[in-house]
This record gives C-alpha cells, structure tokens and sequence, in this order.
C-alpha cells in the first residue's frame, strides 16, 4: 500500500503541536517527581537503617547489663 499523503488545517496542527508540547511538560514534570520521590526514599532507608544501628546496639547494652544484674559475682 503507496503512502499517501495527510493533509491537516493548519490549525489543528497547532492544536496537535502545543498538544504536544503540554505532553512533554508533562513528562517532565513527572519524571521531576518521580526524582524526588527517590530521593527521599534514599533519605528515608538510609534513616531506618541508622535507627536499627541504634536499637540494635541498645537492645546489645540492655542485654549486658541484664546479664550482669543476674550474675552479681562478677561485680
């Protein structure tokens, strides 16, 4: 099948290209969000991970103070 040509009025093909170009603004705007979003997400795991550091390193002094207070011959 021979490709014919499309004839447009002009102003639809105004219409088609700010159609376009709000589509692209679009786009980007999104991809800017979808930038921070990641961003914070990084931020928010590199957050959780300090707070299990601390419990953890809690939950181990809880631990050797609990074991010390039940064996008071080492003191």
């Amino acid at each position: 099948m021979d490709k014919m040509p499309v004839f447009v009025k002009v102003e639809e093909y105004d219409d088609v290209l700010n159609t376009m170009d709000t589509i692209k603004n679009r786009l980007e705007a999104a991809k800017a969000t979808l930038a921070k979003i990641n961003q914070l997400k990084q931020e928010e795991d590199s957050q959780l991970q300090n707070w299990q550091t601390a419990l953890s390193e809690i939950e181990n002094r809880i631990s050797s103070v609990d074991q010390l207070l039940h064996e008071p011959e080492k003191f």
